[in-house]
């Protein structure tokens, strides 16, 4: 994949020896003045409208004090050391992600002379416990378990070493370390257990000056200046896509996903988990759950590699058919000659459907990995299903978890598509107790879409009133781009200009028109009618038309970029850019959203019986999925005139400067 250049986002970067006095308390002062600067550099990041006295989001009570309590320990701890010309970066971004290193030092190593980086984790607590049968999770005194503090900086440092291109291949570059300056080895002992690296290692109240050795041994007393300029000016590798899977390691890298934070806890506890079942213990659920870009199909498919590798009979079910057969087409491509036959068979049986879960025995395999889980469905009755079964039908969840020894679901509460559709992890943990079954549910708190923008992802779910939100206007934060367009057409050359800038480009409708078979001369009918702006959508599933991907594959083939896709085509996948098409099944009324059942053509929705809850669900649920497949930027289009005047107006501005006419067929093509 190729290296890309993105703007790296920090509060502050300093000599240590600018920020000596600056540690320094003042009479009168609630906060040392470098606290103060802080804060307002956090206020100006985070202003969330375009009003002139919004003095924006103030920064949480937690990060305050670790900027008042624990940055002077390492500023004092590098001015003892004489390393007052080393830079000094405060709440350094991570490429791609909303996650931040709490202080990054650039300069340069004392013994090769070459750039050296270390970064700092600073922790306030006092005690810290290991959970008694997950050697990650720990309790810091939060409301839930984090990842163990050593571990979490440990990836930092490898997704650094992993993403930015001055880094890459040289993992001896970095190092980490974790500060709890306020604990005594006595309280915080099993944080001690994880095995300490190069890349991670603790230090307490007892252990400060082990730390300023572990700095002089990284740092040497010279300008850091050219070793921060040159991580500033580093290009960034982009994040894999789902469709990379199968794809060769970048760079000497081991895998191809780099889990952090939640993402790496998930993935421990479903090793830990499989081990206890294995030396004799009872099955258990492990329930991830987690919004649009929070790394849930990355968890999937990296648990499904080590959990492979370990030996271990590993499933990867899903409810899409979409991606199920790309990761299965993936699979075959890698066959070497004449071995395309026993591929296509492992891929079938390695990636797999959740009805097909009932055919397997009872805990026939050792983990069933539920990717894309909040479209289980209450049952797995279909037309072959006979008749007793039909009276009196299992839970599909129930048919899962029977044939795993551990059962993993990954899902987002708001992604459900249709009425039967009931995949929540309320109704998962649910049936774990039903059944008797111990369960850990896991929350993703990341941001790996969207550049990294967790504000847009809860602006998306504010705009379409999911859940008990309230919409607000869109304000540029500086990750993710929101534009408007007037016309379909503006759209298409709007992105057009980015699909010939390199980027991928898809655009996606809400199901508000007829999907048709191809034409007797097997052509694609332009179902998607806007004035005279027609286009197709995405092949049917069961056709073949030449020159466009089967309905499968249209995420992922660039000849999808030629037509409209839906949904159930778009749900998982991610794209560069995205345009979303806003038909007459949601309508911008009186301050906000509200569903209009009768112009949907979604076959699903149609039965008169569905309840109008499930309408609205699932209708707001589809456009959340499709407004949260861009990775640098949406452009969004509504068919209703009503409802572009509150978009213009009220939530984001409109495209700049329209493709000229001229320039059109050049570079659509």
């Amino acid at each position: 994949m190729p290296w890309e250049k993105s703007l790296p986002l920090y509060l502050l970067r300093e000599p240590a020896s600018a920020l000596v006095k600056e540690i320094e308390r003042q009479p009168g002062m609630s906060h040392r003045p470098l606290t103060e600067r802080l804060i307002q550099a956090y206020k100006d990041q985070h202003k969330r409208s375009t009003k002139p006295d919004d003095e924006g989001t103030p920064p949480g009570k937690t990060l305050v004090e670790a900027w008042e309590n624990s940055l002077p320990s390492v500023i004092d701890a590098l001015h003892e050391l004489g390393l007052d010309d080393v830079e000094v970066f405060i709440e350094f971004g991570l490429p791609h992600t909303d996650g931040d290193v709490d202080i990054l030092l650039a300069g340069v190593h004392p013994g090769s002379g070459m750039p050296s980086y270390v970064l700092i984790e600073l922790k306030q607590q006092r005690k810290a416990t290991v959970h008694p049968e997950r050697s990650v999770a720990v309790d810091l005194g939060y409301s839930k378990w984090k990842l163990h503090p050593v571990r979490q900086v440990q990836k930092y440092c490898h997704y650094m070493v992993q993403y930015k291109a001055v880094l890459n291949g040289k993992p001896d570059s970095t190092a980490g370390a974790v500060l709890l300056h306020n604990a005594h080895d006595d309280d915080v002992r099993g944080l001690f257990e994880l095995p300490a690296s190069n890349h991670g290692r603790l230090y307490t109240a007892d252990r400060l000056a082990a730390f300023r050795r572990f700095l002089g041994a990284r740092l040497a007393p010279r300008s850091g200046a050219e070793a921060a300029q040159a991580l500033v000016d580093s290009a960034d590798r982009p994040l894999p896509k789902i469709t990379d899977v199968n794809q060769p390691l970048h760079g000497g890298s081991a895998h191809l996903f780099e889990l952090l934070d939640d993402q790496e806890l998930a993935h421990q506890d479903v090793h830990e988990a499989v081990q206890r079942v294995r030396n004799g213990g009872t099955k258990e659920v492990i329930i991830v759950r987690g919004g649009p870009g929070s790394g849930k199909s990355a968890i999937a498919l990296e648990l499904r590699r080590t959990l492979a590798a370990a030996g271990l009979d590993v499933r990867h079910a899903s409810g899409a058919k979409a991606l199920t057969k790309t990761l299965r087409e993936g699979h075959i491509q890698q066959a070497p000659p004449r071995m395309k036959g026993k591929f296509d068979r492992e891929a079938t049986k390695r990636f797999t459907y959740f009805n097909q879960l009932k055919k397997l025995p009872s805990d026939s395999c050792d983990v069933v990995i539920c990717d894309e889980a909040h479209r289980i469905r209450r049952h797995s009755i279909d037309q072959y299903t006979p008749r007793e079964e039909r009276e009196n039908p299992r839970p599909q969840a129930d048919e899962i978890i029977e044939a795993a020894r551990v059962p993993v679901f990954l899902l987002d509460d708001w992604q459900s598509l249709r009425p039967g559709e009931v995949g929540t992890a309320e109704y998962l943990a649910e049936r774990a107790r039903a059944l008797g079954l111990k369960h850990t549910l896991i929350d993703l708190g990341g941001m790996f879409r969207a550049q990294g923008s967790a504000y847009y992802r809860d602006w998306v779910l504010r705009l379409l009133s999911v859940g008990i939100r309230t919409p607000q206007a869109w304000v540029p934060d500086g990750r993710m781009q929101v534009e408007l367009a007037e016309t379909p057409q503006e759209m298409e050359d709007f992105l057009s200009m980015r699909r010939f800038e390199g980027a991928s480009t898809r655009i996606v409708a809400g199901f508000c028109w007829p999907w048709s078979k191809p034409d007797d001369n097997g052509e694609l009918i332009p179902d998607v009618t806007l004035g005279e702006w027609r286009k197709p959508w995405n092949v049917k599933p069961g056709f073949a038309v030449e020159g466009a991907p089967d309905a499968e594959f249209w995420a992922t083939d660039p000849r999808g970029s030629h037509q409209v896709g839906c949904v159930y085509t778009s749900q998982t996948f991610e794209f560069d850019w995205v345009g979303v098409i806003l038909g007459p099944d949601l309508l911008w009324r009186e301050g906000q959203f509200v569903t209009n059942r009768t112009a949907t053509f979604d076959p699903e929705l149609k039965p008169k019986g569905i309840a109008q809850a499930d309408i609205e669900r699932c209708i707001r649920n589809a456009y959340h999925v499709l407004l949260t497949r861009g990775i640098m930027g949406v452009v969004v289009h509504s068919t209703d005139e009503e409802t572009r005047d509150a978009l213009r107006g009220h939530l984001i501005t409109s495209v700049q400067h329209p493709l000229p006419s001229s320039m059109r067929k050049i570079v659509q093509h």
